[in-house]
């Protein structure tokens, strides 16, 4: 007998905690199947609990269908308003409109038969002859979304941040060895085709980018430092290959400026009189990346880039034609 009552008292205690182990994404599914068949009233506490532990803003559309259908007009409107403010660009926003539309005037009209004086002649009862009964209104065919909730980004924007070596090679005749640069890059972007159902993704932006390039005086005596900064604009192409990890590659053209060539560096021509000023050079870039999504807004990168600028400046040695750079940069980034 104390065996029996031990079990009874272990089962009682497990079946709190498992029940207290429920996903969002387990009281949802519980909602969708109890609305499915028409249990309206219990299927809107399943809906409550998956939006306490994850809200995402379809679980509040899903509540309103369930207090509609359970004939609380008033409490619909409330979850239809509350679900426009959370997700202002739904695709269903002009269905949601009308709905409440209906839904404020069937309000109204309840308002008003309360408030009516009665008349001195009451109508017939429905059935009595001679008068036909009235048709009932009609009613749109209830939608629930299906599947796990997933919060949606109304902003398609994203801002990144990179940073890692670079490796410079140059054109000519002569060979010229520079060191191995450090570079940086900054990046906004807008995403044209992104969505939660998307798997692709077109993104246009802009990049602006950094690399410090140190030398050592033609005299031997001193050393020296340039930079190369500069703004390309991008397109790039991404694949989401499964979650959280997304792939693709872009192309890049704007111009990337050389500055920072003192008197006696290594990379202007012997009689060529150096000014000081940014020397301006046209570039292209060809890139590959990769994202992961550490949350659904907070990503971390890696992007191998490739990027060729032509120099526009005959100060320079004939070597220097042209200037190659391969950049590998990892970093993070953030997406509205």
């Amino acid at each position: 007998m104390k065996r029996v009552l031990v079990a009874l008292a272990v089962v009682a205690l497990a079946a709190p905690v498992a029940h207290a182990q429920d996903s969002a994404k387990d009281h949802f599914n519980r909602g969708v199947k109890l609305y499915n068949l028409g249990h309206f009233q219990e299927a809107i506490p399943e809906f409550e609990k998956a939006y306490d532990l994850e809200p995402a803003p379809i679980l509040l559309f899903n509540i309103a269908q369930s207090h509609r259908q359970n004939g609380n007009k008033e409490r619909a409107l409330f979850f239809y308003r509350r679900y426009l403010e959370q997700e202002p660009n739904a695709s269903k926003r002009a269905d949601v409109e009308q709905r409440m539309k209906e839904l404020e005037q069937a309000v109204q009209q309840e308002n008003e038969q309360k408030h009516k004086p009665p008349t001195e002649v009451s109508p017939p009862p429905p059935g009595t002859p001679g008068t036909a009964p009235a048709a009932p209104p009609p009613t749109t065919p209830p939608v629930v979304t299906a599947g796990p909730p997933t919060p949606a980004s109304p902003i398609p924007v994203r801002l990144g941040v990179a940073l890692g070596p670079s490796f410079l090679s140059f054109s000519g005749p002569d060979k010229v060895s520079p060191p191995v640069l450090f570079g940086f890059q900054l990046t906004g972007s807008y995403d044209f085709l992104r969505g939660p159902s998307q798997p692709s993704e077109l993104r246009g932006g802009v990049q602006l980018q950094y690399a410090s390039l140190p030398y050592d005086d033609v005299s031997g005596t001193g050393h020296g430092t340039s930079s190369f900064w500069g703004a390309l604009l991008t397109l790039d192409y991404a694949y989401r290959v499964v979650d959280p990890l997304i792939i693709g590659g872009g192309i890049g053209a704007g111009v990337v400026w050389w500055a920072g060539l003192a008197q006696g560096n290594p990379f202007t021509a012997p009689n060529a009189v150096v000014s000081g000023g940014a020397i301006p050079m046209p570039s292209f870039a060809l890139s590959a990346r990769a994202d992961y999504l550490v949350t659904p807004h907070i990503f971390l990168n890696f992007t191998p880039a490739f990027l060729y600028s032509k120099t526009t400046s005959d100060g320079l040695t004939t070597s220097i034609s042209s200037v190659y750079r391969f950049d590998l940069e990892a970093g993070a980034g953030y997406r509205f």
